[in-house]
């Protein structure tokens, strides 16, 4: 009667493959969310695309912003960072947005066709800021 030898599952060479793949893996997630070395500088307060106000993010205030329909929005610039307090429009998502900090980052307020951006002040012209940021 033969006996016989079975191969290992996993040789050398599959342990190293694996342990490059996976520490590639951690390297690119931790690239993609946490966060880069901020140069946020302004607050761009847009309303139909157009700019309506440009405030420093160093200096604490609250704004309310008053829509050519009636409506309002109240935000508030604290820490180096940006919060939609209040809005009178139907869906709050503007207010659920939460706290914004980073270059790029933007809370939108459709109703009212308000957007506030993070902007840097070297930041290139808006023909070659990307469509969006993901995180």
């Amino acid at each position: 009667m033969s006996r016989r030898i079975q191969k290992p599952f996993l040789n050398k060479y599959d342990i190293i493959i694996l342990a490059v793949l996976t520490l590639t893996g951690i390297a690119i997630t931790v690239w993609i969310y946490f966060p880069h070395q901020s140069n946020a500088t302004h607050l761009e307060v847009r309303q139909n695309g157009s700019v309506i106000l440009s405030l420093p993010l160093d200096t604490e205030t609250e704004q309310t912003i008053t829509t050519k329909n009636g409506g309002t929005n109240r935000f508030r610039i604290q820490n180096q960072s940006v919060i939609m307090l209040e809005a009178d429009c139907g869906d709050h998502t503007c207010i659920r947005t939460g706290r914004i900090s980073h270059t790029g980052e933007s809370i939108v307020c459709l109703p009212h066709r308000l957007t506030l951006q993070i902007t840097a002040k070297d930041s290139p012209s808006q023909d070659q800021v990307p469509d969006a940021v993901v995180h």
